[in-house]
């Protein structure tokens, strides 16, 4: 076992990993993982549960290191002085019910060091920034699902950490909870801080993050820019509910004018189009009743998955048909 980097060490890159793999007992894990996080953007690890995103994260933060290849942190192997530099983010709240919100902050700085003035400043700043100052005194069992994930945060944020690690901050919470996270991601990345968040929300993901890392079955398959991810897609995606459609059909639908790659999972089809207002007209004309339900949206890094993945984000394998 061994965690020597495999790669020049960039002494000015908040994290890397070069080469790196960690498997699981039972055989799940991550392989041949390379990835640089640089100050001042958002890395958004995209993919379904299982995917491996969790395991990156925990190498990055030094939870467990890397059986093959290696990390980095500041350009040094991880360590009590790399770890003083990172905030944490757990996809589970871990809060105690019976301490304040004051009382929990006040806990976590004096973990870390920070001197009694510095401390109080740092709460009132943090609390004000996540929009939780007047629940300072309220014990966390008060505190909703959104809050208690507000407060993780502020938690992560005290010590002014250069490198932030998120596992799902947003999971399941209210619009206002997850915009005011995002919101105070962004302001710490235009101070310089790093942020790497693990989701596997699409839309979230393409609204905000400055690169994707696309993570499917323990391997990183793409690793870009939003827009460069989606702009090589037709400008239409159509979800058709078509059951059990004829190889024939399929064939024929793949060679309209205007259709790209077909996707069939379950009992729907799903593909992007030059312009769904040409192109479903088309599609009752020529099978008409064979065609159950359709959704037509705009397309998106939700469909750059597909492209590049070969199925669903949260779904199975997918039988792939292209225009030729």
């Amino acid at each position: 076992m061994s965690s020597t980097v495999q790669s020049p060490v960039d002494s000015q890159l908040p994290a890397q990993l070069s080469a790196a793999g960690f498997e699981w007992p039972g055989g799940r894990g991550v392989s041949d993982i390379d990835l640089q996080v640089r100050h001042g953007e958002i890395v958004t690890l995209l993919g379904p549960n299982g995917a491996g995103k969790s395991t990156i994260l925990k190498m990055l933060s030094g939870e467990i290191a890397p059986q093959r290849g290696g990390v980095a942190i500041f350009g040094t192997p991880h360590g009590p002085a790399a770890r003083k530099r990172i905030g944490l983010v757990l996809q589970e709240p871990s809060t105690d019910d019976l301490m304040t919100v004051q009382e929990t902050l006040q806990l976590h700085g004096r973990l870390f060091g920070l001197p009694r003035g510095e401390l109080a400043l740092h709460c009132e700043d943090i609390l004000q920034a996540l929009d939780i100052a007047d629940r300072a005194a309220d014990r966390c069992e008060t505190l909703s699902g959104g809050l208690r994930r507000r407060l993780d945060i502020a938690r992560a944020l005290l010590h002014q950490p250069d490198l932030l690690l998120l596992d799902e901050p947003t999971l399941a919470l209210d619009p206002e909870s997850s915009t005011a996270i995002w919101r105070t991601m962004h302001e710490r990345a235009a101070d310089g801080v790093a942020v790497v968040v693990c989701s596997n929300d699409t839309a979230e993901v393409e609204a905000n993050a400055d690169r994707v890392v696309i993570v499917s079955d323990g391997l990183v398959l793409a690793d870009d820019r939003p827009q460069n991810l989606t702009s090589a897609l037709r400008h239409d995606a159509l979800e058709l509910d078509w059951p059990s459609p004829s190889d024939s059909e399929l064939s024929a639908l793949a060679a309209l004018e205007g259709v790209g790659d077909v996707l069939r999972f379950h009992q729907a089809l799903h593909l992007t189009v030059d312009s769904s207002a040409e192109v479903v007209p088309l599609l009752f004309q020529q099978f008409g009743s064979r065609i159950t339900g359709i959704r037509i949206r705009e397309s998106s890094l939700r469909d750059a998955w597909f492209q590049i993945v070969g199925r669903p984000l949260n779904g199975e394998s997918v039988a792939r048909m292209t225009q030729q």
